[in-house]
């Protein structure tokens, strides 16, 4: 499991997903009334889902908290124009840096941006170059000093200063189970399948013993298990493990995520503004007092 983040990062990060969702939504159907293409989309027996009823429900769920959050960036635009605020490549760099943290790669990140929202590189920037404006003039006013950078800085790099491991186990009740499991796997049986065999583990024996990416100090996971971590390469086998509620393991790290020297840098400028924000009003807040002042309004006729 990943590392809890602050209040304030987690609330970010939670709009930042919504904002995706909404302008994935937007996307869909921008393009289908473009196309003015009315065939059919999808097929239930013999009744078939057109366009037109699709695009229907698109709206009537997603179309007025996508036109929202379209007047949202207008109204941000107008303001940060207003204040002279501009966005540097390496904000833009920092900020997708940030959220691409939880992810194997950068490509991992942006296939899953395409795959599940039809986002392309291109439209992630822009989203980011939004949010840090929105960002930015929140925290315009706010004094941070010197002290406060270098403090989000350290912690910053202890967070991203992590080893991860791709790990799966197989949890058993007495020792005699445990090595019958690492004799199986040592004479050539796949983990996975000893795994759903002899784990009594319900989580993730079904998985083949799959936990997925952890943190090297991952609270939940037994303590005997995160010690041992840090001494094995990836694709090793090892136990029995004895665990202190009085079951066994044996653990396999599948793959090791090695922090790089880029995911610790941060400029100081992004440090800045994200200490700045712990004392910002909240970001919808701020969102909606724009959308007064810029006298902006959905119309009766919109969705």
């Amino acid at each position: 499991m990943t590392k809890v983040k602050s209040p304030v990062w987690t609330a970010v990060m939670v709009l930042f997903i919504v904002i995706i969702m909404l302008l994935g939504a937007f996307w869909v159907i921008r393009a289908v009334q473009h196309s003015g293409d009315q065939t059919d989309v999808a097929v239930v027996g013999n009744e078939s889902i057109s366009e037109q009823a699709w695009i229907s429900e698109l709206k009537k769920r997603y179309g007025q908290e996508t036109l929202t959050q379209m007047i949202n960036r207008r109204v941000v635009q107008l303001e940060a124009d207003a204040r002279h605020i501009t966005v540097s490549d390496t904000e833009i760099r920092d900020d997708l840096a940030e959220r691409m943290s939880g992810y194997a790669s950068p490509q991992a990140f942006y296939k899953e941006m395409q795959t599940q929202f039809g986002l392309t590189p291109e439209d992630l920037q822009q989203e980011s170059k939004y949010q840090i404006q929105l960002e930015k003039i929140a925290t315009e006013s706010i004094e941070v000093s010197d002290a406060q950078i270098e403090d989000y800085l350290q912690q910053h790099a202890q967070e991203t200063a992590q080893h991860q491991y791709d790990l799966a186990w197989i949890e058993t009740d007495t020792e005699q189970a445990a090595e019958e499991a690492v004799q199986r796997i040592e004479n050539g049986e796949d983990f996975a399948a000893v795994a759903e065999k002899l784990s009594i583990d319900s989580f993730s024996s079904g998985k083949g013993g799959e936990l997925g990416w952890i943190d090297e100090d991952d609270p939940f996971q037994p303590p005997e298990v995160i010690k041992v971590l840090s001494q094995m390469q990836a694709g090793e086998v090892m136990g029995p493990l004895a665990l202190s509620t009085g079951h066994y393991a044996v653990v396999q790290v599948k793959d090791i995520r090695t922090p790089s020297s880029s995911s610790l840098q941060l400029s100081r400028e992004t440090a800045k503004r994200k200490a700045a924000l712990a004392q910002a009003e909240p970001l919808t807040e701020l969102e909606q007092k724009l959308r007064s002042k810029y006298n902006a309004r959905i119309l009766s006729s919109a969705p």
